[in-house]
């Protein structure tokens, strides 16, 4: 068994737990309100392509992307949020799409 915490030590491990879930990015790739999306290729980033919208999820009364048309092959494209973009691999290489303001 261990000793028992004093109030204030548990008020500073919870203080600690929720600066940490503040902390965390969201990098959900949400559905712009006009629904035109854009990618940039990550290789060539001086061109913004318009992309197909395929596949949305509601969630918290917003549009989430869960699949887009690659710009080049036209198939599906899975979100991963390690790189934080839309990775198509139907064609040669790896091709990574990161969705870009429409400005």
């Amino acid at each position: 068994m261990g000793r028992r915490q004093t109030m204030m030590e548990k008020y500073k491990q919870q203080m600690k737990a929720y600066r940490k879930k503040r902390m965390q990015l969201d990098n959900t790739p949400f559905l712009p309100p006009d629904g035109n999306v854009h990618v940039m290729d990550s290789l060539d980033a001086t061109k913004k392509v318009k992309a197909e919208v395929l596949k949305t999820v509601t969630k918290q009364h917003r549009e989430i992307i869960t699949s887009l048309a690659c710009p080049i092959c036209t198939n599906p494209m899975s979100w991963d949020s390690k790189w934080e973009a839309f990775i198509c691999v139907k064609h040669g290489k790896k091709a990574i799409y990161e969705i870009v303001d429409n400005d």
